[in-house]
């Protein structure tokens, strides 16, 4: 190999280096790849179970675990956040009106290691949602088949109207798709 070969080499990798540690750095943006999965995670009981709003989600404030709903729920909702999305957890936390005594909603904040072995439980590689184990789901949007994929915030890869359609979507399924408790 030729000394400038050599050079070139070095250079690539550096570049490929810093590419991969800027890309680390900059947490979970939105279009980058990840895993999904259709299995239901393993069933833990949530840290707080209060049925009327939750604590603050402000970073390095206090955990913003929250649960509602029906524990037997045919739909178990759990949003994976570390804070900061009150317009992505409002609407998670929404569900409990649209859908009154059928949703279970769990917001599990991952800034902690019990959070963050959860979310991990799931497939998931950054914030999101997952219902009955799935983040993952075929929709009608605008009378189109579309697949959508509850990743990162509200408005980036979903919107309100998918997460109440992909909640209704399971409602709909047979009785024996009910999670395990």
């Amino acid at each position: 190999m030729t000394k400038r070969m050599a050079v070139l080499w070095r250079t690539a990798g550096a570049t490929v280096g810093l590419a991969l540690i800027l890309l680390g750095a900059a947490g979970c943006g939105k279009g980058g790849d990840r895993q999904t999965t259709d299995t239901a995670p393993p069933a833990a009981k949530p840290e707080a179970a209060a049925s009327g709003g939750g604590a603050s989600c402000s970073p390095g404030g206090a955990s913003c675990d929250f649960a509602g709903g029906p524990e037997d729920a045919k739909v178990k909702v759990e949003a994976f956040y570390p804070g900061r999305h009150e317009d992505t957890l409002a609407a998670v936390k929404d569900l409990l009106t649209e859908f009154p005594g059928q949703v279970r909603v769990e917001i599990v904040d991952w800034r902690t290691e019990q959070g963050l072995a959860r979310r991990d439980a799931t497939g998931l590689v950054c914030a999101g949602v997952v219902i009955n184990g799935k983040n993952t789901f075929d929709l009608e949007v605008d009378g189109k088949p579309v697949k959508v994929l509850f990743v990162r915030g509200i408005d980036g890869e979903w919107t309100k109207t998918d997460l109440v359609a992909a909640v209704r979507k399971t409602l709909q399924q047979p009785e024996d798709a009910k999670p395990a408790k």
